[in-house]
């Protein structure tokens, strides 16, 4: 898979950072000489330079890949300026090694200000080393203060090109990430639709082993949708690409949905799920898909790591100026030495390592709340369960009605106690998927 040549603008930053870095690379080859003349090599090599860029900017359109071109301008730039430097005078061995370092820090981090810092730092801790032998006068005549700014540009262009590669392979990830998730979308809200009516009995009585294996189906299929849009969500999250789109909802029907679907897991591990909620609770501004994964993925996790029997009890509460989901749980709870990573992307519980997970639920809620202007925390203790309270700020609350009202009118039409319709169910599905 390949990525096409980079937009104009883009394309016209990358040719401005190289005039930059051949500018930089022949101040320090002409002026650096102790004498007066310069010599024909020296010249031919800043003018077969300056012809490059000139000579990039014709190839531009023709270049079939953004990867190729960072790829070429990296092995053509180290090479020139390494010979570029074996052609100047007062360079010695030391100077190569530190500007080897350069390129090879810009090449281990994504991070171009810490590449560019690492350069000038190390720059003035040479030259400083350096006038304890030469004295601070001839660094002067000489020419070596050029150094500073030319490892400076240096670690700027290098860290600019592996950046723009990370940015291209980030974007890539997610766009993959997009495709899979969007093709899973259709074959699993079927699985899902399909063992709901069989649940419901539209198919007819089914024995206990049968409600049993379906059960299984349908929380299976949940726990692949689960995964993939947590997959999604986190890539566009560490891209700064998770748009809320915001309305103004009762945060019980988000949770009635949210535990509904969760009801599969919980009966599966005969686990008694219990939702309550206080009496006119006031609307929230938040974006309803989001704020269900986030419920969703609280009620994976206490399911996950309560143990058979056990119970888990999710709640609503008013607070001044707040709202607060609480899902609790009485599973093995966690050691308190986890607690300030249990946030972390990747983040699994060492005395729980044999419970399945992408270490992804978590990272994705703080995220997700945080984006809402809300917090998450947790209380636990090991042998006592654990709690996990999100609090959510109920002040400007108010949206415009309009989508919101329809979402709750189908709420109103399609909720039950136990079961949902048919109907329900898979708008459910279409809408969590």
């Amino acid at each position: 898979m390949t990525q096409a040549i980079p937009h104009p603008g883009k394309a016209q930053t990358l040719l401005m950072l190289r005039w930059v870095l051949i500018i930089a690379t022949s101040y320090l080859m002409l002026f650096s000489r102790s004498g007066s003349e310069t010599p024909p090599t020296v010249a031919l090599f800043v003018a077969a330079y300056f012809a490059s860029n000139v000579a990039l900017t014709a190839l531009l359109p023709h270049i079939p890949s953004q990867h190729l071109l960072n790829v070429g301008i990296v092995l053509f730039d180290t090479v020139a300026i390494s010979f570029g430097l074996a052609l100047t005078d007062n360079i010695s061995n030391d100077f190569f090694v530190l500007y080897f370092l350069v390129v090879f820090l810009g090449a281990l981090t994504e991070r171009i200000g810490l590449v560019v810092g690492a350069a000038v730092v190390s720059s003035m801790v040479h030259l400083t080393t350096l006038s304890q032998f030469v004295g601070v006068d001839q660094l002067l005549q000489s020419g070596y203060i050029l150094r500073i700014p030319f490892l400076f540009v240096v670690a700027l262009f290098f860290g600019h090109l592996v950046e723009d590669e990370a940015r291209a392979r980030e974007l890539m990830r997610a766009e993959f990430l997009s495709t899979t998730s969007h093709d899973l979308k259709n074959p699993l809200g079927v699985i899902q639709n399909q063992a709901e009516l069989l649940l419901d009995g539209e198919a007819g009585p089914l024995t206990a082993d049968q409600v049993n294996l379906i059960r299984h189906i349908h929380a299976s299929a949940r726990h692949v949708t689960t995964l993939s849009q947590n997959l999604l969500n986190a890539a566009r999250i560490e891209s700064g690409r998770l748009v809320l789109q915001r309305t103004s909802e009762n945060l019980r029907h988000v949770v009635e949905a949210a535990v509904w679907f969760a009801r599969s897991a919980s009966d599966l591990k005969q686990i008694t799920l219990r939702f309550t909620t206080d009496p006119d609770l006031p609307v929230v501004a938040i974006d309803f898909t989001q704020m269900e994964r986030v419920v969703a993925n609280l009620l994976d996790n206490a399911i996950k790591y309560t143990p058979a029997g056990g119970a888990v009890e999710v709640s609503i509460h008013r607070t001044i100026g707040h709202i607060a989901l609480v899902v609790r749980d009485n599973g093995p709870g966690i050691a308190p030495e986890e607690l300030p990573s249990l946030f972390e992307k990747y983040h699994r519980q060492a005395n729980n390592s044999r419970v399945a997970g992408s270490g992804l639920g978590l990272f994705i809620v703080r995220a997700i709340v945080e984006a809402h202007g809300g917090t998450v925390d947790v209380e636990s203790a090991l042998g006592k369960g654990t709690a996990m309270i999100v609090r959510l700020p109920t002040s400007g609350g108010e949206l415009p009605q309009d989508a919101s009202a329809l979402r709750r009118w189908w709420h109103r039409l399609s909720r039950r106690s136990d079961k949902p319709s048919p109907v329900s169910g898979a708008l459910s599905a279409a809408r969590c998927l």
